[in-house]
């Protein structure tokens, strides 16, 4: 067998594999559009016939927009994915930095143990989470009452239980930002920290004037992942959220539009295309940072 057909075997083997991989990752969005798209919903659970759209039309979008407050919603997961992403880089970088570039005793058992935290399943810190926000609720109470602040404006509500506070904050310290970093920061060359450092730079300078620049391929990624994860989050804030105003796009579809009051399985592919559209439109326009930003921590 000559080197050419060889290498074209090679070829049609390795497309055909990512072909196959991506019909098998996309195929539920594919089949969720066609549902939303679909005004014919008898045929949704039918193969192959569900994987296209029947007598095409918005209307299963429109009554998204009709029978749930859809915007208000968005609005929720945008400000908490925000805030997520600012939390998730500031601490990120603050742990990774350290543990890259300074020298302190216990630096390798202190990594060690973040990232042996990776090995828990995220359910183990509800009970805990839950138990500190509360008690930090009623600290913010307390707070509010020393300094005779007034019951016109209630701390609990701001960083208690039911609060945007109260549903982002355990996500802001992980071992997986920390390792990200960690790893780009380890990449840098030291004479570039060490002509900083000649220059009179402290290390807070060298961190966000040096550091944070050269490393912001990362930083990027770090926050596409971040953004993903906070967008989707769901089992947390159902738990601390009770207030149907408060609810990201994620509780407040699967609870308006599922159990025994759900009024088509249409509305709900609808809604579900809705959700992930901005974030894959957010991806497609930062790809080329995700892929520089992992290539650089994995090198």
């Amino acid at each position: 067998m000559s080197k050419n057909v060889r290498q074209a075997l090679g070829l049609t083997g390795h497309y055909s594999g990512l072909i196959l991989f991506a019909i098998f990752t996309t195929f539920p969005f594919l089949w969720a559009l066609a549902s939303g798209l679909s005004a014919d919903a008898s045929k949704m659970y039918l193969f192959p016939d569900g994987f296209w759209p029947h007598d095409a039309s918005f209307m299963w979008f429109e009554r998204v927009f009709q029978e749930m407050p859809f915007l208000t919603y968005t609005k929720n997961s945008a400000i908490m994915s925000f805030f997520t992403i600012i939390g998730v880089v500031v601490v990120s970088v603050l742990a990774g930095y350290p543990l890259a570039r300074m020298k302190f005793p216990g630096r390798g058992l202190i990594f060690v143990a973040i990232i042996a935290t990776m090995m828990l399943p995220s359910e183990v810190g509800i009970v805990p989470n839950f138990i500190t926000l509360k008690n930090f609720g009623d600290f913010g109470n307390w707070i509010q009452e020393s300094l005779g602040l007034g019951s016109s404006w209630n701390m609990r509500e701001w960083i208690g239980l039911n609060s945007y506070f109260g549903a982002i904050i355990p996500n802001f310290a992980g071992a997986f930002g920390i390792f990200l970093m960690k790893q780009a920061f380890e990449a840098i060359p030291q004479d570039l920290i060490d002509a900083a450092r000649v220059d009179g730079a402290t290390e807070m300078q060298i961190l966000w004037k040096v550091m944070v620049p050269v490393t912001a391929p990362s930083i990027a990624a770090l926050a596409i992942f971040t953004l993903v994860n906070a967008w989707n989050d769901y089992l947390w804030p159902s738990i601390v959220m009770n207030s149907k105003e408060k609810l990201p796009l994620a509780v407040g579809v699967f609870n308006d539009l599922t159990g025994p009051f759900a009024t088509s399985d249409n509305i709900l592919m609808a809604a579900i295309v809705m959700t992930v559209v901005p974030v894959l439109v957010f991806f497609a326009f930062t790809q080329r940072y995700f892929i520089s930003g992992m290539d650089g921590a994995v090198k």
